[in-house]
Order: C-alpha cells, then sequence, then structure tokens
C-alpha cells in the first residue's frame, strides 16, 4: 500500500502556527506519510527546521525572511519548487493566508484533495484569503464561531472545525498549589500591537495599586515584532515599573513547564484572534485564563467556570474581568484540576491528534461528515 504523501504550504512564522505545525508533522509521520514542508519564508529558528529533517520531514523553504527581502523569497520558491518538488501529491494543507498556496496547488495529483486552514478570524470576501480558500475542496477552521462564517462565505465547500495541535501527548494532570501572595499574571504570545501588551503596561500601575490584583507581577514571553519589544521596554523604564514587569524574550515548548510553574494567571486583551494556542496551553495546565472574545475565544468559556472571556474587544470589561479572576483565585475558587479535564477532553493531543489524522489522511470520508461539528462535545 502506498504511503499517503502530504504537501505543507504556508509562511512559517513563529508562535502557535510553529508549535501546530512541527507537531502535524510529527503526527502525520507517525502515522506513515511522507510529508513536505514548502514555505517561501520563514522566522523559525534554525534547529526547529532542523528537528523536522532529523523526522524524515523535506522542508524546502527560502532563505529570505519576512523582511525587506521578502520578495525575494517568492521568486526563489517560483523558480525552484518545480525542481524540488514532485507532482503526485495526495494533499495540500495550506494554512493561513498566502498567495502561494495557489503556486503549491500545481504539484498535487490530479484527484488530491486541497484544504485550506483558516487560523485567524473569517477573511473578507475579495482578500487574498478568501480567493485561496475559493479554489479549496475543503476549509479547517479552529473554531466553530469562525467555521459557521466561513460556511456562509463559501457555500458548497465542507467546512470542518478542528483545534491546532498544542502538545505531543496528553498534559498530566496539575499538582496542588500553595495560597496565592503575589499574583503572578503573564502575557504569552508575540509581542504584537494588535494583543496590546502595551495596554497592559498602562493600566499595570493602577492594577497593583490595590487588591485583589494586588500585590502583582506582569511578565512577558513571547518574541519581538516590529521592534515593539523596544517600546515596551522604554515605556517600562518610564514608568519606573522594572521591578513587577518583566519581558523575557522569546521561547519555546520546551520552556512552556518552567513558564507556567511561576504563573497564576494568563490574561490577553487581543483585538482580533482565531483559537490561541498559548490559551489553550495555559489551560491544560490548570492555569485559569482571562481574554477577550476576539475570534472563538468565546467556546473557551462554554462550560467552563474557570476561564473569564470577556464579551467583546473593549478594554474596560476586559480590564474588570482581570480584577474578578484575581479576586476568585485569592479566594480558592478556581479549580486546576477541572480546568485541565475540561481542556485536555476538547483540545487535548488525543482528540486534536486524531482529528488531524482524519482531516489529511483520509479527507474524503472526514470533510464528508457534518461539517460544522466540533471534533469532541
Amino acid at each position: 500500500m502506498m504511503r499517503p504523501r502530504i504537501l505543507i504550504s504556508g509562511g512559517l512564522t513563529v508562535g502557535g502556527p510553529q508549535t501546530h505545525v512541527t507537531l502535524l508533522c510529527r503526527v502525520l509521520r507517525e502515522a506513515g506519510a511522507e510529508v513536505t514542508l514548502a514555505a517561501a519564508s520563514t522566522n523559525w529558528p534554525r534547529e526547529a527546521i532542523a528537528d523536522l529533517k532529523q523526522l524524515g520531514i523535506e522542508v524546502i523553504v527560502s532563505p529570505f525572511g519576512f523582511g525587506a527581502y521578502r520578495v525575494l523569497g517568492k521568486i526563489y520558491s517560483l523558480l525552484l519548487w518545480p525542481l524540488l518538488l514532485r507532482r503526485d501529491y495526495d494533499v495540500l494543507y495550506c494554512i493561513g493566508e498566502g498567495r502561494m498556496h495557489l503556486w503549491a496547488s500545481r504539484f498535487v495529483a490530479p484527484r488530491a484533495c486541497k484544504i485550506y486552514h483558516e487560523i485567524v478570524e473569517c477573511p473578507l470576501p475579495h482578500s487574498t484569503a478568501a480567493q485561496v480558500a475559493a479554489k479549496m475542496d475543503a476549509i479547517i477552521a479552529t473554531s466553530r464561531a469562525v467555521a459557521e462564517k466561513l460556511a456562509v462565505l463559501f457555500d458548497g465547500i465542507p467546512v470542518r472545525t478542528v483545534p491546532s495541535l498544542t502538545a505531543d501527548a496528553p498534559i498530566e494532570s496539575p499538582a496542588p498549589r500553595p495560597p496565592v501572595q503575589t499574583l503572578r499574571i503573564a502575557f504569552l504570545g508575540r509581542l504584537a500591537p494588535h494583543k496590546r501588551p502595551g495596554e497592559l503596561i498602562e493600566a499595570w500601575p493602577e492594577w497593583n495599586s490595590r487588591p485583589p490584583i494586588a500585590p502583582a507581577r506582569l511578565d512577558f514571553y513571547g518574541g519581538d515584532f516590529d521592534h515593539e519589544g523596544d517600546r515596551l521596554h522604554a515605556r517600562i523604564a518610564e514608568l519606573g515599573l522594572q521591578d513587577s514587569i518583566h519581558l523575557h524574550g522569546a521561547y519555546t515548548t520546551r520552556d512552556l513547564p518552567r513558564i507556567f510553574a511561576a504563573t497564576d494567571l494568563v490574561v490577553l486583551p487581543s483585538r482580533y484572534e482565531g483559537l490561541p494556542i498559548v490559551l489553550v496551553e495555559a489551560m491544560q495546565r490548570g492555569i485559569p485564563i482571562v481574554s477577550t472574545s476576539a475570534g472563538g475565544i468565546a467556546e473557551l468559556a462554554e462550560g467552563n467556570p474557570d476561564v473569564i472571556i470577556t464579551e467583546g474587544t473593549d478594554w474596560a470589561p476586559f480590564a474588570a474581568g482581570v480584577e474578578a479572576m484575581a479576586a476568585r483565585i485569592r479566594s480558592g475558587e478556581i479549580d486546576r484540576t477541572r480546568l485541565h479535564e475540561w481542556t485536555e477532553s476538547r483540545y487535548g493531543f488525543a482528540p486534536a491528534a486524531q482529528a488531524w489524522r482524519e482531516a489529511l489522511l483520509n479527507p474524503d470520508r472526514f470533510f464528508a461528515k457534518n461539517s460544522l461539528s466540533p471534533v469532541a462535545p
């Protein structure tokens, strides 16, 4: 029996996409698939790509990143993909927005299944993402809310809801913790303006001036974006907050146990999102979250009393949510084991990996199912 051949197309960006794509490659390889990863640009560290190659993944990526030379990466791919890619892939998996997906679609077998994975919000009509998705055979969304919008926009193309992969194995139930003294609040993810790390810093003097939040500290974990880290460092210094706010820089999944062991609450005040992996990673370890309801984040609160997802993306409700959660944490109302079990049953390795195996190895059967049903209750 021939091994299924999977072509993955998409820019290799750090953060959640790197976590998901890395784990997806591992899941597919363990299932016996041949996997090729083609990208016009990347900002992954070299060791991350080396790890994939060691798994037996064929990685074809230009030496140019996402900056000023990004156009050279596209030219590189247009010229070299015809020489380096085969033309009989069984499945094309396109993650995120990008015109290069259409170029990648030229290298699949005639009856191949082409799948677009929307990792943020439902794209606007006539956008690049919408033009690409319209030429696919199937669409995957990371949340039901986004899937429902996609199904309306792309009537006739099957849409399925599948959560991104966050771990390579089930996460163990969290150990008990002592009562909180200094509340350790963390922001994880790229230091991008739409995630509003700057607003967190501006709010911090008031938040940390009185209970239930105070006494507290604020930790930022994540890579820089367009020199946002420099601006945040400067603002922290201007406000004299160096003792209670710390920027730790980029991290890898190997750092998560250490980070979450030093965290009591994860916050994310984003203006727009898909379904952020960092929130799921925290919840899997029993760490409560407070977030705006951008994208599909509201689903993380369904039947889940140990998180607070505020309606919309306005700042005032989010700030009130942080204060309310701080009070819950200090009073011992958060059940970390319950939160872990809720998350693992819906977004953990077992249900997510099974769904991705079915979607990419048996797409005809998978996408014939009820298209908007999530993979778990």
